[in-house]
Protein backbone atom coordinates (compact mmCIF):
# COMPACT_ATOMS: atom_id res chain seq x y z
CA UNK A 1 0.00 0.00 0.00
CA UNK A 2 1.34 3.18 -0.89
CA UNK A 3 1.09 6.09 1.57
CA UNK A 4 1.06 10.12 1.35
CA UNK A 5 2.38 11.21 4.99
CA UNK A 6 0.46 14.21 4.38
CA UNK A 7 -2.96 13.22 3.19
CA UNK A 8 -4.36 14.23 6.45
CA UNK A 9 -2.96 17.38 6.62
CA UNK A 10 -4.29 17.92 2.51
CA UNK A 11 -8.22 16.35 3.90
CA UNK A 12 -8.01 19.19 6.67
CA UNK A 13 -8.48 21.33 3.96
CA UNK A 14 -11.56 20.51 3.08
CA UNK A 15 -13.73 20.58 6.57
CA UNK A 16 -13.85 21.33 10.14
CA UNK A 17 -12.86 18.11 12.22
CA UNK A 18 -10.07 16.78 14.15
CA UNK A 19 -9.69 13.02 13.22
CA UNK A 20 -6.37 12.75 15.16
CA UNK A 21 -7.83 12.46 18.18
CA UNK A 22 -9.79 9.18 17.08
CA UNK A 23 -8.03 6.10 18.42
CA UNK A 24 -10.09 3.00 16.34
CA UNK A 25 -12.20 2.19 19.07
CA UNK A 26 -14.88 0.71 16.20
CA UNK A 27 -17.64 2.77 18.05
CA UNK A 28 -18.84 4.80 14.75
CA UNK A 29 -18.70 1.83 12.75
CA UNK A 30 -20.57 -0.52 15.12
CA UNK A 31 -23.53 2.45 15.88
CA UNK A 32 -23.88 2.91 12.21
CA UNK A 33 -27.14 1.65 10.70
CA UNK A 34 -26.11 2.02 6.93
CA UNK A 35 -22.84 0.45 7.39
CA UNK A 36 -22.40 -3.20 6.26
CA UNK A 37 -19.94 -6.09 5.38
CA UNK A 38 -19.72 -4.79 2.10
CA UNK A 39 -19.07 -1.11 2.53
CA UNK A 40 -17.85 -0.66 6.60
CA UNK A 41 -17.57 2.84 7.72
CA UNK A 42 -16.40 4.88 8.87
CA UNK A 43 -13.61 3.58 10.75
CA UNK A 44 -12.44 1.86 7.79
CA UNK A 45 -11.96 5.68 6.01
CA UNK A 46 -10.66 7.15 9.02
CA UNK A 47 -8.05 4.42 9.26
CA UNK A 48 -6.85 5.15 5.61
CA UNK A 49 -6.75 8.47 6.21
CA UNK A 50 -4.52 8.60 9.60
CA UNK A 51 -1.62 5.88 7.25
CA UNK A 52 -2.01 8.29 4.35
CA UNK A 53 -3.85 5.80 2.32
CA UNK A 54 -4.82 7.84 -0.63
CA UNK A 55 -5.84 5.48 -3.72
CA UNK A 56 -7.49 3.43 -1.17
CA UNK A 57 -9.87 6.40 -0.06
CA UNK A 58 -9.98 7.78 -3.37
CA UNK A 59 -11.30 4.26 -5.10
CA UNK A 60 -13.58 3.70 -2.25
CA UNK A 61 -17.72 3.80 -2.44
CA UNK A 62 -17.80 3.99 1.61
CA UNK A 63 -18.07 8.18 1.36
CA UNK A 64 -21.64 8.32 -1.01
CA UNK A 65 -23.11 5.50 1.32
CA UNK A 66 -22.62 7.13 4.33
CA UNK A 67 -26.23 9.73 4.94
CA UNK A 68 -24.37 11.94 7.65
CA UNK A 69 -27.06 10.31 10.49
CA UNK A 70 -25.24 11.33 13.11
CA UNK A 71 -24.82 8.84 15.75
CA UNK A 72 -21.47 8.18 14.82
CA UNK A 73 -20.57 11.57 16.04
CA UNK A 74 -23.02 11.72 19.23
CA UNK A 75 -21.52 8.75 20.23
CA UNK A 76 -18.00 9.06 20.00
CA UNK A 77 -15.63 9.19 23.26
CA UNK A 78 -12.92 11.27 21.52
CA UNK A 79 -15.29 13.69 20.26
CA UNK A 80 -13.55 13.43 16.79
CA UNK A 81 -16.93 13.80 14.74
CA UNK A 82 -16.51 10.92 12.19
CA UNK A 83 -19.60 11.89 10.45
CA UNK A 84 -18.51 15.44 9.34
CA UNK A 85 -15.23 13.60 8.58
CA UNK A 86 -16.96 11.51 6.16
CA UNK A 87 -19.08 14.73 4.54
CA UNK A 88 -15.19 16.23 4.76
CA UNK A 89 -13.98 13.13 2.64
CA UNK A 90 -17.08 13.74 0.09
CA UNK A 91 -15.59 17.31 -0.70
CA UNK A 92 -12.24 16.05 -1.13
CA UNK A 93 -13.29 13.37 -4.00
CA UNK A 94 -15.05 15.57 -5.64
CA UNK A 95 -12.20 17.84 -5.87
CA UNK A 96 -10.48 14.81 -6.66
CA UNK A 97 -12.88 13.50 -9.72
CA UNK A 98 -12.97 17.25 -10.93
CA UNK A 99 -10.45 16.92 -13.73
CA UNK A 100 -10.44 21.00 -14.20
CA UNK A 101 -8.71 21.04 -10.61
CA UNK A 102 -11.37 24.15 -10.34
CA UNK A 103 -13.60 22.73 -7.40
CA UNK A 104 -10.27 21.99 -5.25
CA UNK A 105 -9.32 25.53 -5.85
CA UNK A 106 -12.62 26.78 -4.35
CA UNK A 107 -13.10 24.24 -1.63
CA UNK A 108 -9.68 25.66 -0.40
CA UNK A 109 -10.89 29.34 -1.36
CA UNK A 110 -14.72 29.40 -0.69
CA UNK A 111 -14.81 33.52 -0.84
CA UNK A 112 -13.33 33.33 -4.92
CA UNK A 113 -16.68 31.16 -5.44
CA UNK A 114 -18.99 33.43 -3.79
CA UNK A 115 -17.35 36.43 -5.61
CA UNK A 116 -17.58 34.59 -9.21
CA UNK A 117 -21.18 33.90 -8.81
CA UNK A 118 -21.91 37.22 -7.73
CA UNK A 119 -20.22 38.69 -10.21
CA UNK A 120 -21.31 36.44 -12.73
CA UNK A 121 -24.69 37.44 -11.50
CA UNK A 122 -24.38 40.69 -11.84
CA UNK A 123 -22.83 41.40 -15.06
CA UNK A 124 -25.71 39.14 -16.53
CA UNK A 125 -27.88 40.76 -14.81
CA UNK A 126 -26.39 44.36 -16.28
CA UNK A 127 -26.95 42.83 -19.89
CA UNK A 128 -29.81 41.33 -19.45
CA UNK A 129 -30.85 44.83 -18.24
CA UNK A 130 -29.51 46.72 -21.47
CA UNK A 131 -30.30 43.95 -24.12
CA UNK A 132 -32.30 45.24 -26.71
CA UNK A 133 -33.29 42.28 -28.30
CA UNK A 134 -35.91 39.76 -28.05
CA UNK A 135 -34.74 38.42 -24.28
CA UNK A 136 -37.27 35.61 -24.77
CA UNK A 137 -35.64 34.43 -27.74
CA UNK A 138 -32.48 34.80 -25.77
CA UNK A 139 -33.09 33.46 -23.08
CA UNK A 140 -34.52 30.64 -25.17
CA UNK A 141 -30.93 30.33 -26.11
CA UNK A 142 -29.24 29.95 -22.78
CA UNK A 143 -31.55 27.33 -21.40
CA UNK A 144 -30.76 25.43 -24.62
CA UNK A 145 -27.00 25.77 -23.77
CA UNK A 146 -27.18 24.63 -20.34
CA UNK A 147 -28.07 21.04 -20.73
CA UNK A 148 -24.79 20.73 -23.02
CA UNK A 149 -22.37 22.24 -20.53
CA UNK A 150 -23.81 20.68 -17.15
CA UNK A 151 -23.84 16.89 -19.31
CA UNK A 152 -20.54 17.51 -20.26
CA UNK A 153 -19.30 18.16 -16.82
CA UNK A 154 -21.82 15.19 -15.30
CA UNK A 155 -20.03 12.83 -18.04
CA UNK A 156 -16.19 14.26 -16.90
CA UNK A 157 -16.88 13.46 -13.31
CA UNK A 158 -19.18 9.99 -13.63
CA UNK A 159 -16.10 8.60 -16.17
CA UNK A 160 -13.38 9.40 -13.30
CA UNK A 161 -15.41 8.15 -10.71
CA UNK A 162 -15.69 4.77 -12.39
CA UNK A 163 -12.46 4.60 -13.45
CA UNK A 164 -10.89 5.39 -9.79
CA UNK A 165 -13.62 2.52 -8.12
CA UNK A 166 -14.17 0.03 -10.10
CA UNK A 167 -11.66 0.33 -13.99
CA UNK A 168 -8.30 0.71 -12.47
CA UNK A 169 -8.96 -2.36 -10.29
CA UNK A 170 -10.90 -4.42 -12.41
CA UNK A 171 -8.82 -3.17 -15.68
CA UNK A 172 -11.62 -4.00 -18.04
CA UNK A 173 -15.27 -2.61 -18.46
CA UNK A 174 -17.50 -3.95 -16.13
CA UNK A 175 -21.38 -3.05 -16.23
CA UNK A 176 -24.90 -4.09 -14.82
CA UNK A 177 -27.63 -4.38 -17.04
CA UNK A 178 -29.91 -5.96 -14.17
CA UNK A 179 -33.01 -3.85 -14.02
CA UNK A 180 -33.17 -4.63 -9.89
CA UNK A 181 -29.73 -2.39 -10.49
CA UNK A 182 -30.86 -0.22 -11.94
CA UNK A 183 -34.20 0.44 -10.21
CA UNK A 184 -32.60 0.51 -6.78
CA UNK A 185 -30.12 3.18 -8.21
CA UNK A 186 -33.26 5.03 -9.75
CA UNK A 187 -35.34 5.21 -6.42
CA UNK A 188 -32.12 5.78 -4.60
CA UNK A 189 -31.56 9.23 -7.14
CA UNK A 190 -34.89 10.44 -6.85
CA UNK A 191 -35.56 9.82 -3.45
CA UNK A 192 -32.29 9.63 -1.58
CA UNK A 193 -34.31 6.76 0.38
CA UNK A 194 -31.40 5.81 2.80
CA UNK A 195 -31.73 8.53 4.68
CA UNK A 196 -34.60 5.99 6.30
CA UNK A 197 -31.91 4.09 7.06
CA UNK A 198 -30.97 6.23 9.82
CA UNK A 199 -31.60 4.75 13.86
CA UNK A 200 -33.38 8.18 14.47
CA UNK A 201 -34.72 8.95 11.27
CA UNK A 202 -35.18 12.59 11.01
CA UNK A 203 -37.71 13.25 8.57
CA UNK A 204 -37.76 16.83 8.41
CA UNK A 205 -33.92 16.52 6.67
CA UNK A 206 -35.56 14.11 4.24
CA UNK A 207 -38.52 15.64 3.53
CA UNK A 208 -36.51 18.76 3.25
CA UNK A 209 -34.06 17.07 0.31
CA UNK A 210 -36.94 15.52 -1.39
CA UNK A 211 -38.74 19.10 -2.11
CA UNK A 212 -35.42 20.22 -3.16
CA UNK A 213 -34.84 17.16 -5.45
CA UNK A 214 -38.34 16.97 -6.99
CA UNK A 215 -38.41 20.53 -6.94
CA UNK A 216 -35.16 20.70 -8.61
CA UNK A 217 -36.01 18.52 -11.17
CA UNK A 218 -38.88 19.40 -12.57
CA UNK A 219 -37.48 23.37 -13.24
CA UNK A 220 -34.79 21.60 -15.28
CA UNK A 221 -37.74 19.79 -17.13
CA UNK A 222 -39.41 23.14 -17.41
CA UNK A 223 -36.46 25.24 -18.36
CA UNK A 224 -34.49 22.69 -20.29
CA UNK A 225 -38.34 22.00 -22.61
CA UNK A 226 -38.28 25.53 -22.70
CA UNK A 227 -42.17 25.22 -21.86
CA UNK A 228 -42.63 29.02 -20.48
CA UNK A 229 -42.30 32.22 -22.23
CA UNK A 230 -43.50 34.55 -19.97
CA UNK A 231 -42.81 37.49 -21.65
CA UNK A 232 -44.62 36.52 -25.24
CA UNK A 233 -47.76 34.90 -23.16
CA UNK A 234 -49.89 35.48 -20.03
CA UNK A 235 -50.78 32.26 -18.39
CA UNK A 236 -53.65 31.64 -15.78
CA UNK A 237 -53.56 30.14 -12.62
CA UNK A 238 -55.97 27.04 -13.50
CA UNK A 239 -52.96 25.95 -16.15
CA UNK A 240 -51.10 22.83 -16.02
CA UNK A 241 -47.93 24.63 -16.30
CA UNK A 242 -48.81 26.95 -13.40
CA UNK A 243 -49.45 23.67 -11.31
CA UNK A 244 -45.92 22.88 -12.01
CA UNK A 245 -44.23 26.25 -11.75
CA UNK A 246 -46.09 26.96 -8.55
CA UNK A 247 -44.77 23.01 -7.01
CA UNK A 248 -41.36 23.57 -8.10
CA UNK A 249 -40.86 26.92 -6.87
CA UNK A 250 -42.85 26.22 -3.63
CA UNK A 251 -40.75 22.83 -3.12
CA UNK A 252 -37.89 24.86 -3.65
CA UNK A 253 -38.11 27.32 -1.36
CA UNK A 254 -39.59 25.39 1.54
CA UNK A 255 -36.99 22.69 0.97
CA UNK A 256 -34.36 25.56 0.80
CA UNK A 257 -35.58 27.32 3.65
CA UNK A 258 -35.46 24.14 5.98
CA UNK A 259 -32.43 23.66 5.37
CA UNK A 260 -30.67 27.34 6.05
CA UNK A 261 -33.24 27.23 9.14
CA UNK A 262 -30.79 23.98 10.55
CA UNK A 263 -27.89 24.99 9.24
CA UNK A 264 -28.18 28.84 10.76
CA UNK A 265 -30.14 26.40 14.27
CA UNK A 266 -26.84 23.85 14.44
CA UNK A 267 -29.22 21.97 16.60
CA UNK A 268 -28.65 18.81 14.91
CA UNK A 269 -24.80 16.87 13.86
CA UNK A 270 -25.47 16.84 10.32
CA UNK A 271 -26.40 20.47 10.34
CA UNK A 272 -23.57 21.52 12.71
CA UNK A 273 -20.65 22.15 10.33
CA UNK A 274 -21.06 24.00 7.33
CA UNK A 275 -18.85 24.82 4.55
CA UNK A 276 -19.05 28.01 2.55
CA UNK A 277 -20.18 25.88 -0.37
CA UNK A 278 -22.76 24.37 1.37
CA UNK A 279 -24.48 27.86 2.14
CA UNK A 280 -23.73 29.07 -1.22
CA UNK A 281 -25.30 26.13 -2.85
CA UNK A 282 -28.90 26.14 -0.86
CA UNK A 283 -28.76 29.77 -1.04
CA UNK A 284 -28.73 30.18 -5.12
CA UNK A 285 -31.22 27.19 -5.01
CA UNK A 286 -33.77 29.14 -2.66
CA UNK A 287 -32.84 32.45 -5.00
CA UNK A 288 -34.11 30.08 -8.41
CA UNK A 289 -37.26 28.99 -6.42
CA UNK A 290 -37.92 32.55 -5.49
CA UNK A 291 -37.12 34.52 -8.60
CA UNK A 292 -39.29 31.40 -10.81
CA UNK A 293 -42.40 31.54 -9.11
CA UNK A 294 -42.02 35.91 -8.58
CA UNK A 295 -42.47 35.59 -12.11
CA UNK A 296 -44.68 33.99 -12.94
CA UNK A 297 -47.11 35.27 -10.66
CA UNK A 298 -46.31 38.97 -11.92
CA UNK A 299 -47.04 37.47 -15.12
CA UNK A 300 -50.34 35.86 -14.00
CA UNK A 301 -51.46 39.05 -12.86
CA UNK A 302 -49.52 41.80 -14.95
CA UNK A 303 -49.39 40.24 -18.27
CA UNK A 304 -45.82 39.38 -20.48
CA UNK A 305 -45.93 42.89 -21.82
CA UNK A 306 -45.38 44.53 -18.10
CA UNK A 307 -42.04 45.77 -17.07
CA UNK A 308 -42.08 44.31 -13.73
CA UNK A 309 -42.22 40.52 -15.43
CA UNK A 310 -39.69 41.74 -17.61
CA UNK A 311 -37.96 42.59 -14.56
CA UNK A 312 -38.43 39.89 -12.28
CA UNK A 313 -38.13 36.99 -15.59
CA UNK A 314 -34.36 38.77 -16.20
CA UNK A 315 -33.91 38.53 -12.64
CA UNK A 316 -34.27 34.23 -12.94
CA UNK A 317 -32.50 34.08 -15.57
CA UNK A 318 -29.39 35.81 -14.51
CA UNK A 319 -29.49 33.68 -11.10
CA UNK A 320 -29.73 30.56 -13.32
CA UNK A 321 -26.70 31.72 -15.10
CA UNK A 322 -24.72 32.23 -11.95
CA UNK A 323 -25.80 28.85 -10.92
CA UNK A 324 -25.11 26.79 -14.06
CA UNK A 325 -21.60 28.43 -14.45
CA UNK A 326 -20.30 28.40 -11.13
CA UNK A 327 -22.24 26.26 -8.87
CA UNK A 328 -23.25 23.03 -10.74
CA UNK A 329 -20.16 21.44 -12.27
CA UNK A 330 -18.37 22.23 -9.12
CA UNK A 331 -18.35 21.38 -5.46
CA UNK A 332 -22.00 20.43 -3.51
CA UNK A 333 -24.36 20.05 -6.90
CA UNK A 334 -22.35 16.99 -7.76
CA UNK A 335 -23.56 15.16 -4.87
CA UNK A 336 -26.90 14.18 -6.53
CA UNK A 337 -25.33 11.94 -8.89
CA UNK A 338 -22.08 10.42 -6.82
CA UNK A 339 -25.18 8.95 -4.22
CA UNK A 340 -26.90 7.14 -6.42
CA UNK A 341 -24.14 5.82 -8.73
CA UNK A 342 -22.11 4.84 -5.59
CA UNK A 343 -25.35 2.27 -5.04
CA UNK A 344 -25.13 1.01 -8.82
CA UNK A 345 -21.62 0.42 -8.39
CA UNK A 346 -21.72 -1.61 -5.44
CA UNK A 347 -24.12 -3.79 -6.64
CA UNK A 348 -22.14 -3.67 -9.73
CA UNK A 349 -19.05 -5.13 -7.74
CA UNK A 350 -21.26 -7.89 -6.13
CA UNK A 351 -22.60 -9.19 -9.96
CA UNK A 352 -18.99 -9.06 -10.76
CA UNK A 353 -17.96 -11.24 -8.05
CA UNK A 354 -20.81 -13.74 -8.82
CA UNK A 355 -19.55 -13.37 -12.48
CA UNK A 356 -23.09 -12.21 -13.40
CA UNK A 357 -21.99 -8.60 -14.59
CA UNK A 358 -21.19 -7.77 -18.20
CA UNK A 359 -17.58 -7.12 -18.30
CA UNK A 360 -15.04 -6.70 -21.85
CA UNK A 361 -11.58 -5.88 -22.14
CA UNK A 362 -10.00 -2.85 -24.13
CA UNK A 363 -6.65 -2.80 -25.42
CA UNK A 364 -5.71 0.64 -23.91
CA UNK A 365 -6.50 -1.03 -20.66
CA UNK A 366 -3.97 -2.47 -18.99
Amino acid sequence: MKVNPNFLKEVKKYGAFDISKCFNCGNCTAICPLSAQDASFPRKMIRYAQVGAEKEIESSLEPWLCYYCGECSDTCPRQAYPGEFMMTLRRYLIAKYDLTGISAFFYRFPWVQNLLTIGIFAVSLAFFLSYTGDFQELAAKIELAFPVYVTLAIAAYVFTFYRKTILEKAKKFVLSINFSNIKETLIHGLTQKNFAGCSDTDWTRWIAHLFVMSGYTLTLVISNLHLLEPLKVQYSVSEFRTFLVFYAASAIILGGFIMMFRRAAKKVQSSSFSHSSDWLFVIMLFLIGLSTLSAHISNIILGPEDKIVELLYKLNIAVEVAWIIVIVPFTKWIHIFFRPMAVYLRNLKKEEAEGKALAFSLPFIK
